[in-house]
């Protein structure tokens, strides 16, 4: 069993819904990227990262990193660097440029983004995961932590990190396939 990102076009999106952090100051801002998590690969916005007050740093959220590290969202501001690629989807956070921003969640807030993953022994494709999707009224799903940053969604709640609730299959702003989210846990 491995984990899979969900299939999409670019890079991870995010729509902050119903949240707080932005508005109450439960950011981090000051804290760079990771030199060993993040040495091949960029930041997304909508990724579950743990941030390392101490060194100044942020990192993929781990089940071994979560019991001494917080855990926030990435919603870093959009950078358009080439007018042919100024969509949502097409921004990166690279190590060494621009520190990231993190929202630190709390119970009740709603966020929909398409920076997820999942199992592919519980979900054998992004078919699969479709079909789950539509059917949460009746059989939940849930997310958390996961060691490449995207949200793991889980048929059961995880027990370590935040646990968030699918609440919605919808869409991003470009239409594609989106997943809102309900913090029960953070």
């Amino acid at each position: 069993m491995a984990f899979k990102r969900m299939t999409i076009d670019g890079f991870g999106q995010l729509e902050l819904n119903q949240v707080a952090f932005p508005r109450d100051g439960r950011i981090e801002a000051q804290c760079a990227l990771d030199a060993t998590d993040f040495a091949d690969v960029p930041a997304e916005n909508g990724m579950l990262l743990a941030v390392d007050r101490v060194n100044r740093s942020v990192k993929f959220a781990t089940a071994a990193n979560v019991a001494t590290m917080p855990v926030a969202i990435n919603y870093t501001t959009e950078h358009m660097y080439d007018e042919r690629a100024n969509s949502l989807k097409d921004f990166k956070l690279e190590r060494g440029t621009f520190l990231p921003r993190l929202g630190f969640l709390s119970v009740g807030e709603l966020f929909t983004t398409n920076c997820v993953g999942y199992d592919d022994g519980a979900f054998a494709d992004d078919d699969a995961l479709e079909t789950a999707l539509d059917a949460i009224a009746t059989t939940p799903l849930y997310g958390g932590i996961s060691d490449e940053g995207a949200i793991a969604i889980v048929k059961s709640a995880p027990n370590v990190g935040p646990v968030l609730k699918v609440v919605e299959k919808t869409t991003m702003p470009d239409g594609t396939l989106g997943i809102k989210f309900q913090v029960l846990n953070a």
